[in-house]
This record gives C-alpha cells, sequence and structure tokens, in this order.
C-alpha cells in the first residue's frame, strides 16, 4: 500500500517512544507566553530541576558565551541574558539529550548529524547578529533543530530513509532533492510536526518546516529566512571549500538580504570557523 503524508503523520501519533523533552520546557513556553512573569517565577521553574539548572550555568560560564565575570546562580543569569536567552539554552540542551545518541544507517550518523546542526545555529545567530532582524538566540535554536525531522526519519521509518539514501545514491541528489523523489513527506514537515508535538512556539516550528524552501510571504518570514540561508552556507562550504553558493538555487529575496548583508560570504562564513568548533566542543561534550 502507497502512503501519503498523512498515513505517515498518523503512524507517527502512534508511536510511543517519540523523544520527549522535560516539562521544564513547557513550562519556561508558558512563562514566556505570559507578560506578567516574574524573574522569580521562571526562576523557581528552572530551579525545580537542578541538573537542568547546573547544566545551564555550567554552559553560560564557558568562553562561548562570552560573559567577562562568572554567573553564579539562575537569578543572575535571568537577569543578565533575558528570559528568553536562558530558555533557549536549556531547550538546546534538551533536545540534544533528547535524541538518541549512537543512531547510524548507511553514512546517517549522529555525531556528523549534531555537527552540521551547530554550524547552522552558530550561522544562524551570526546572521542574525548582523543583521538585527531576529534575536541571535532564537536564530541559533532553529538553527540547531531544523533537521531534527531526518533523525526521526533514521529511527522510525529506516525503509522510507533508505529509500532516500538509494535515491541519492543513483541520481547523484542532495538529501533533500532525493526526498522530494522518493517520499510523500519530506523530513523538514517531520521536523516541524516533532516541533508541535512538543509545544515548541509556533515560529520556531514554521522555520523548521521551510528551511529547505524558503517563502517571503510566509508569517516570521525573516527568521525562517535566516535558518535557510545559513542552512545554504554551511552546506556549500562542506561540498566547496571557496564557499561558492549556487545563487540560481536560491530564492531571489534571500540571494539580495544575503548580498547587502555581505560584502564577502567565503571570508564572513570562515570567520565562523572557531566559533563553530567551539560549539562542538561544548555542546556535544557527554557530561551535559
Amino acid at each position: 500500500m502507497t502512503m501519503d503524508e498523512q498515513d505517515i503523520l498518523r503512524q507517527l501519533d502512534k508511536i510511543d517512544d517519540i523523544p520527549t523533552l522535560p516539562t521544564i520546557v513547557l513550562e519556561l513556553n508558558n512563562h514566556l507566553s505570559n507578560p506578567e512573569t516574574s524573574v522569580a517565577s521562571v526562576r523557581e521553574t528552572i530551579e525545580k530541576d537542578q541538573a537542568i539548572a547546573l547544566k545551564v550555568l555550567k554552559l553560560i560560564n564557558t568562553p562561548f558565551y562570552g560573559f567577562s565575570s562568572k554567573i553564579s546562580n539562575v537569578k543572575h543569569a535571568l537577569v543578565l541574558m533575558g528570559f528568553v536567552a536562558v530558555r533557549n539554552v536549556i531547550l538546546s540542551v534538551s533536545v540534544i539529550n533528547a535524541l538518541p545518541k549512537n543512531l547510524l544507517l548507511q553514512d546517517f550518523e549522529m555525531d556528523a548529524f549534531w555537527r552540521h546542526s551547530l554550524a547552522v545555529a552558530v550561522t544562524s545567530k551570526n546572521m542574525a547578529q548582523k543583521s538585527k532582524l531576529e534575536l541571535p538566540d532564537n536564530c541559533f535554536v532553529g538553527g540547531l533543530l531544523h533537521d531534527v525531522g531526518k533523525v526521526i526519519l533514521v529511527q522510525y521509518f529506516q525503509d522510507l530513509f533508505l529509500n532516500v539514501w538509494q535515491c541519492m545514491q543513483d541520481q547523484h541528489l542532495s538529501f533533500y532533492e532525493a526526498e522530494k523523489q522518493a517520499l510523500p513527506i519530506c523530513h523538514a514537515r517531520i521536523g516541524a510536526y516533532l516541533a508541535e508535538r512538543w509545544a515548541l512556539p509556533k515560529g520556531l516550528a514554521q522555520a523548521i518546516r521551510s528551511h529547505q524552501e524558503f517563502h517571503p510571504d510566509l508569517p516570521n518570514a525573516n527568521f525562517i529566512m535566516i535558518i535557510y540561508l545559513a542552512n545554504i552556507l554551511v552546506n556549500s562550504y562542506d561540498e566547496n571549500q571557496d564557499c561558492e553558493i549556487d545563487l540560481a538555487a536560491v530564492h531571489p529575496v534571500a540571494v539580495k538580504f544575503l548580498m547587502e548583508l555581505l560584502d564577502d560570504v567565503g571570508d564572513w562564513y570562515f570567520s565562523l570557523k572557531d566559533e563553530i568548533e567551539s560549539a562542538y566542543a561544548l555542546f556535544l561534550d557527554s557530561d551535559l
């Protein structure tokens, strides 16, 4: 029987062991949607999960976050960084911990998956900083989660993943191009479904869903465009050390944004190398 997109989503609904996030993430999202939320209530929520609180403090006291003095407690972190930034640190750590550690199928393996995702996260964050269009911390999380649907494909729909992989080999296509030919659903749609199941913000789910095909008329278009372009930059660098981008394959609105933002895309991307390496070391630390 041929499956369509809805068949696959219905199957996903029936899977009991889909990765879940700790309840603290949902509670923090609820706090952030409430304009009356206080620092004290957010601090109390975080401190109920001492393991998460300790990980947050460990992370934000590393050079990656760049604070000159030690942040000694959750309240200090919230005042200095803001609610959204601290929530995003917790969300990043929670997702990395929730997904399988040693998933392997053909040439898909988790270390390479996270390395790509972290490179897109750092690139997205820096593009947001430079353009001042979106919050850099939000863009970091969008970049980190953009490909999460691939993990679900590999973990629960191995036959479908192998169809894509075979199509890639036979026709020398990218994963996304092969996916469009071989599957009734793409990893971006599956990733957006997972984000919705995790009750993550709608804008984040939309960015995951649209990171392969940008449409400027979508809500949160600037946020989506940054994740979309960061993914293209990282993939271009991985394929070609000169970071030459096939601009004909990029949406014209995104091309215009990129050309106005950066004088030399390759030089700018290479300047992020140390920060990307720091993200690998920090977020892939087995102690987190």
